[in-house]
């Protein structure tokens, strides 16, 4: 009996051993393929890091996003079988760092961007001549409004800038609707995969310009919080989307997407999204 356990504890030991080596060789392993991948996607001097790096690199696809808070992720989920799709972005900002449509303009989409910042502006236009790149603002009628620049957080909403610790003159820009912009510049019978709204505070306006008659993105993806805060702002402009056909679908971080209701399909796509992002490795600007 007592060889029998000797034998058993030996037995136990041995494959102990075997079990830390082949964990810490995994794990070398792991680190070794984790630092290439950041290496082999690094371009442009501009580093990405793995954001969710996962057990076993191997099983999981690796998946660049460009935009903020997955954005890109999310809608490519949803649009998957689509190819050369169409977008219109509201408030662009840079076509790289932080951008919704980078990855999209990558596999092919193409689309219009209304940005008034210049020097975002000039940066599309050298980075996406497939593109219609526009340096104005989208608002309920054509006109000049105020501008309060601060980057990213740029807004035609005084009362926001108001908060702001110092606020900087204005600028006048340019305001034209939504609903020019697609006449004059969207292909006849073009189909628009999503459009995206991020205004600081003017999102109403710029919905309240949208000609949804003649003019049906699948997917409305639109920033639904005060600026940098997680304040709710969409009982300000919801009713306009959803009075006009589309349905609420799915909410992360600080966007909220709807879905045109005559596409349902598309609606039960979000469900479950948030494992569908775990699925992934996500490497970010």
């Amino acid at each position: 009996m007592r060889k029998k356990n000797n034998i058993l504890v030996v037995f136990l030991l041995a494959a102990l051993c075997a079990v830390s080596i082949s964990f810490h060789l995994n794990h070398k392993k792991l680190k070794k393929e984790a630092s290439g991948l950041v290496r082999e996607i690094t371009t442009k001097n501009c580093p990405r890091t793995i954001i969710n790096c996962p057990r076993s690199i191997a099983r999981k696809p690796v998946f660049v996003s460009y935009a903020q808070v997955f954005e890109d992720i999310i809608l490519y989920n949803v649009l998957s079988d689509v190819r050369d799709g169409f977008y219109i972005d509201v408030g662009a900002g840079h076509p790289i760092v932080d951008s919704v449509t980078k990855f999209f303009y990558e596999e092919g989409y193409h689309g219009i961007n209304i940005e008034p910042l210049l020097h975002e502006y000039n940066m599309l236009k050298e980075n996406r001549p497939r593109d219609i790149n526009l340096c104005v603002c989208a608002g309920a009628e054509s006109g000049e409004l105020e501008l309060y620049e601060r980057g990213g957080f740029s807004t035609l909403d005084v009362n926001i800038a108001n908060k702001w610790d110092k606020v900087p003159l204005p600028r006048k820009v340019k305001v034209v609707p939504l609903s020019r912009v697609c006449r004059e510049y969207c292909p006849k019978g073009q189909e628009i995969q999503f459009c995206k709204i991020n205004v600081e505070g003017y999102e109403r306006e710029v919905l309240l310009g949208f000609d949804f008659k003649n003019f049906r993105p699948k997917i409305f993806l639109i920033e639904a919080t005060e600026p940098c805060t997680m304040i709710p702002t969409e009982q300000k402009w919801e009713e306009i989307l959803l009075n006009n056909g589309y349905e609420f679908a799915y909410q992360y971080g600080v966007n909220r997407y709807y879905v045109d209701s005559k596409f349902p399909n598309l609606k039960e796509k979000f469900v479950g999204m948030g494992k569908i992002i775990d699925k992934y490795i996500i490497v970010k600007w």
